[in-house]
């Protein structure tokens, strides 16, 4: 008579189990940042207008050639600075490891977070400068029709469900 095989497999290690959740939550917050990043677009949610953001207004408001000739003298000064998409992208891999690392070391996320805040603080500093050193060189007249500009652009009913109320 055939003897019965039974197969037994050895129980999964508790790390590789541990990595194997960890990996499935980040991969679900991924997705859900995904998806709510696509639903969220389309339904407005509560959110202000773009132009109600600091520099959003004031940027577009600029003349073409003086919005051109700002983003070249910010693209100079990352150059300049180091500041790079390769770095960006680098800091958000670090980030990715940080996140992904057994044990999770909460404190060094947070050390990475606060990085790129400050990083992003200082490019967002560097732009404002620059922005200022344009509308401080403006005529009078120049900067009331920039003023009148910047009203119209913000009095504007937002696109989506929110302008259509």
């Amino acid at each position: 008579m055939a003897e019965d095989k039974k197969t037994t497999r050895a129980p999964m290690r508790r790390g590789l189990r541990a990595l194997l959740i960890g990996s499935l939550a980040v991969n679900l917050i991924v997705a859900g940042l995904a998806l709510g990043a696509v639903l969220g677009n389309s339904k407005g949610g509560n959110r202000p207008p773009r132009d109600a953001d600091f520099m959003g207004a004031y940027t577009r408001a600029l003349p073409d050639e003086d919005r051109r000739a700002i983003g070249r003298a910010i693209r100079d000064h990352h150059r300049k600075s180091g500041i790079s998409r390769e770095a960006a992208r680098a800091e958000f891999e670090a980030m990715l490891n940080l996140l992904r690392a057994t044990p999770f070391d909460a404190s060094k996320v947070k050390a990475g977070l606060e990085q790129q805040a400050k990083a992003g603080f200082e490019r967002r500093a560097s732009a404002q400068t620059m922005w200022l050193e344009r509308v401080t060189v403006m005529t009078d007249a120049e900067r009331q029709d920039y003023a009148d500009r910047i009203q119209s652009l913000l009095a504007r009913k937002p696109k989506g469900p929110e302008g259509r109320k």
